[in-house]
């Protein structure tokens, strides 16, 4: 098998590393930014200090504040013509995923002149993105270092996937300040999303050695560092939930998403769901489907967890599901679906509608049976039967 890894994004990361945003502007020739973020972060005093040096050395800096939970169509389209009508040269995120999914949003609307629902898919735009700095403020998504963006129509409750090679970020800034006033709650979704991503690459089937290492050591990082990060004032532990984060995203970027992202697009397109509670309590149930096709990459995921595997490979997934309840519900992320957030009448159809996956694969003609092929790239098939039986096991 020929395979490709691609990663152009610089990584500034370090306490401090905020502090250098406008040098990192300037030397990529932006000195018109627009500045994109959320109510919540632009009351922070760390924002206010990044606008305060983007101004202090020059830079002609126009804001949008006004990110919601989701990246949203109107949000992209309305800004990236704003974006073209004033001339601006780049755009810096700063905030967290549907504040980052916004602004690279907007940086691949407005050179290409259309809307971002014109352009999801691969690679579906001619001209390179505007120059891209992330600031991330939740050690999660990873979108900091992904060409992919994902953008929700409020119109039709669909969630649009869109980027290419032309659209990765320039430049990421990981500074653990950004995490210093991140809510509980937030942060632990944030940081089960970010596991999901690493756990996700590895059980790839186009996952290769490098990908591997990178997810591998992006669960050790925040197997061990996650509960600090979360529930104490701990600088170092955030910093490695940051560098965890980016490295998961490098990992999935390049072998891709699997089942439990796949099982949960459905329910978070049609039921609402948030995504970070949909894989999270997914995953421990997809690595045990995944587990028997995969003996050595399950035993590896037990070693970066910090658990013991087990003489058999049935001990072995207990553990790490054991593990994975532990660490979850220490920080404070849910382990089960309730009824009242995925009705379990609802299952039969969650399951046929996660069919098509994340890239792009088409729904069959006619009535859907329980054979069919769910789209997704984890190392082993899964139908829609084995989907309807994954889903059943998230309530117990």
């Amino acid at each position: 098998m020929i395979a490709n890894f691609f990663m152009p994004t610089r990584l500034v990361h370090g306490p401090g590393a905020l502090g250098r945003i406008a040098d990192l502007a300037r030397g990529l020739g932006v000195t018109r930014p627009l500045v994109v973020s959320d109510p919540a972060i632009a009351a922070t005093a760390f924002y206010q200090a990044a606008l305060a040096t983007l101004r202090a050395a020059g830079l002609d800096v126009a804001t949008f504040e006004g990110c919601g939970i989701d990246a949203r169509l109107s949000h992209v389209d309305s800004e990236a013509e704003r974006v073209r009508t004033e001339g601006r040269d780049g755009v810096i995120a700063i905030g967290g995923g549907s504040v980052i999914c916004t602004a690279k949003g907007i940086a691949i609307v407005a050179p290409n002149g259309r809307s971002f629902a014109d352009m999801t898919g691969v690679a579906n735009f001619r001209n390179k993105a505007l120059p891209m700095i992330m600031a991330p403020t939740t050690a999660g998504s990873g979108s900091e270092v992904s060409q992919f963006t994902l953008v929700k129509d409020e119109a039709t409750h669909r969630k649009l996937v869109g980027g290419g090679p032309l659209s990765f970020p320039d430049v990421a800034i990981l500074d653990p300040v950004t995490l210093a006033t991140l809510p509980q709650r937030a942060a632990a979704g944030s940081a089960v999303d970010a596991l999901t991503h690493a756990v996700e690459a590895l059980f790839s089937s186009l996952a290769t050695p490098l990908t591997d290492a990178l997810a591998l050591e992006a669960i050790r990082l925040q197997a061990a560092s996650m509960r600090r990060s979360i529930l104490s004032d701990d600088e170092k532990a955030r910093a490695d939930n940051l560098l965890a984060s980016s490295m998961a995203n490098m990992a999935c970027g390049n072998a891709r998403l699997g089942l439990a992202h796949t099982l949960s697009l459905p329910l978070e397109a049609i039921l609402d769901l948030p995504h970070t509670i949909g894989v999270g309590v997914l995953i421990p149930r997809v690595v045990a489907f995944n587990a028997p096709v995969a003996p050595e990459k399950t035993r590896a995921l037990a070693r970066a967890l910090g658990v013991t595997a087990a003489d058999d490979l049935r001990g072995t997934v207990e553990a790490i599901r054991d593990a994975l309840f532990r660490l979850f519900e220490d920080v404070g992320a849910p382990i089960r679906f309730a009824d009242t957030e995925v009705p379990q009448a609802r299952i039969g159809e969650m399951a046929a509608a996660a069919i098509p996956g994340l890239y792009g694969g088409a729904m069959p003609d006619g009535e859907v049976h329980d054979g069919q092929v769910i789209h997704q790239p984890g190392v082993r098939r899964a139908s829609v039967r084995d989907a309807r039986a994954i889903y059943a096991q998230c309530y117990g």
